[in-house]
Parts: structure tokens; C-alpha cells; sequence
């Protein structure tokens, strides 16, 4: 659950697996203090004891670790695993790049189904909340105190979470089907999504008194889950889609529309599903 494929990229970043010949920059890396000094569970000195455990964390398949590299030189590193760490060389600082390799991973991470993910911060490392809080990640209310090895001294830190449905919300998955869009439906649709309704509940769609609540629990938390609604070139909303396990249940505002535009939909997401996979 929430496995990242082994290759990500974005233009000239590109994040990949841990090898062995990554173990001496990152060693040099997690021995710099400007990187330690916000790392709580990196030994320090970083030796190659540390450096081979670091490798066989690696390569758990629950752990995601990646290897981040910016023009082809590796900058650092990121995690989602259990939790979400990440350490970027200072040389490769105030660049942007954590933002763009962890966007693109926690966009990877919730193509399926996955558990929220939680980052601790250490409360003075100011450049990483805002990078938190920039993706969209919320502060947990309560606040705790995490072991430093690099210190050894307990320090004031903070949690973040990032649940699949807060990231869809700000990055909502939206597929085409030759001139028609599918986005994910918000209670601002339910007036529009009520006309298309049956009379009473049918099948898997509910009365129209209980549409808000039927929206709430069918909200997309991952691309191929969830109702969306479906609008053409104009940006008219001309019908629904409730995407799940089993065949997608298409709904129309006409009866022409349903006849025009059901099978253009369903090839649609039979291609942008069958891509995905």
C-alpha cells in the first residue's frame, strides 16, 4: 500500500533507488552538521556500519527510499515510509527541489489507496515547515520532544499530516475523454448533480435529500475512486461518474447526453486507467 514506482522525473530531477556506490555522498551528506543537525535518527558520525543500514532500509519495500537527483549529480534524498524524512545537500539548497521531488512523490504515493503521511519537524527548522505547509501538510495541534543522535538531547519538535484527501483537494486528479473532463465532485455541485439523480434512490445512487452525504462519503481519496463530475469543452456539467472497484455508474442531466456521451466516457477511463496500471 502507497508503493512509489522505482523511477520518478520531472524535467531534470529525477528520483531513483539507493545503491551501493550512493553510500559515500550520502555518508559526506550525513556528516555534514547543516544536514544532521535536523535529521534525528542519523548517527553521527555517519561510518559505513551506519551507511550499510541505511541500504538495507533501502531496500524494504514499505520504506520508498529515493535517491534524488538534480542534472544527473545526486542533492539528497527522501522517504515515505513509516513516516516522511528527506535531506537535500546544502549546495542544493533554495532551489526548489525538495518541493518538486516530494510533490512528486506524494503525488506517485496516492495514485492507490494509502495511509496519511506524518513528518516531524524539528520547531527551528523553519525552511521545512514552510515546505510542509507549502504541499499541504497540517500541524498537528499536540507538541513533542524527539531524541537527536547528532545532539544527544531531546528536542522540541512538531507533527505534520498529509491525508490523500487533502492532497486531492489541492491537487484534484481530472482525466479527459476526447472533448469531455471528469474532476472530482464538492458539495458546491450537489444543486447541478440533484437534477441528475433518479426520481427516488436506484442502485448505487442515493435520494436527493441524502446527495451531500453521498458526496462526502464518495470523495476522491485516491485518482480511480470517488464521484466525479463529468463536463464538456464548454464547461458544462452534463453528468456523473462514480469510479470504484467495478464498472463505472455514469449518470446524464438528458437522456441524448446519456446516448452521446456513455461509451466516449467509458473508453475514456478504460485508457487512462489501462495507462496508468
Amino acid at each position: 500500500m502507497g508503493a512509489l514506482p522505482n523511477i520518478l522525473t520531472d524535467g531534470d530531477l529525477r528520483l531513483r533507488p539507493l545503491v551501493r556506490e550512493d553510500l559515500a555522498p550520502v555518508t559526506g551528506h550525513f556528516n555534514d552538521a547543516r544536514v544532521s543537525r535536523w535529521l534525528a535518527a542519523v548517527v553521527q558520525p555517519f561510518g559505513p556500519e551506519a551507511a550499510h543500514e541505511l541500504l538495507a532500509h533501502g531496500a524494504h519495500p514499505g520504506e520508498n527510499l529515493r535517491i534524488v537527483e538534480h542534472q544527473g549529480v545526486l542533492a539528497g534524498g527522501l522517504c515515505l515510509g513509516a513516516s516522511l524524512w528527506y535531506w537535500l545537500a546544502p549546495e542544493f539548497w533554495r532551489r526548489g527541489l525538495m518541493r518538486r521531488a516530494l510533490t512528486r512523490a506524494v503525488a506517485a504515493r496516492f495514485t492507490t489507496t494509502a495511509p496519511p503521511l506524518v513528518a516531524t519537524c524539528h520547531v527551528d527548522n523553519s525552511a521545512s515547515r514552510a515546505l510542509l505547509t507549502g504541499l499541504g501538510f497540517s500541524l498537528c495541534p499536540a507538541k513533542r520532544r524527539m531524541f537527536f543522535h547528532g545532539t544527544q538531547t531531546s528536542e522540541p519538535c512538531r507533527d505534520y499530516l498529509l491525508a490523500p484527501e487533502q492532497w486531492h483537494l489541492l491537487h484534484p486528479p481530472c482525466f479527459t475523454a476526447g472533448d469531455l473532463s471528469l474532476r472530482p465532485a464538492t458539495q458546491k455541485d450537489a444543486p447541478t448533480l440533484a437534477l441528475m439523480l433518479p426520481t427516488t434512490g436506484h442502485g448505487p445512487w442515493p435520494a436527493c435529500e441524502a446527495l451531500p452525504g453521498f458526496i462526502e462519503e464518495h470523495r476522491c481519496r485516491c485518482p480511480g475512486q470517488g464521484l466525479f463530475v463529468i463536463a464538456d469543452d464548454n464547461r458544462r456539467n452534463i453528468g456523473m461518474a462514480l469510479l470504484g472497484a467495478n464498472v463505472p455508474q455514469l449518470r446524464f442531466q438528458s437522456e441524448a447526453e446519456d446516448i452521446r456521451y456513455r461509451a466516449q466516457i467509458l473508453h475514456g477511463l478504460t485508457t487512462v486507467f489501462a495507462a496508468g496500471s
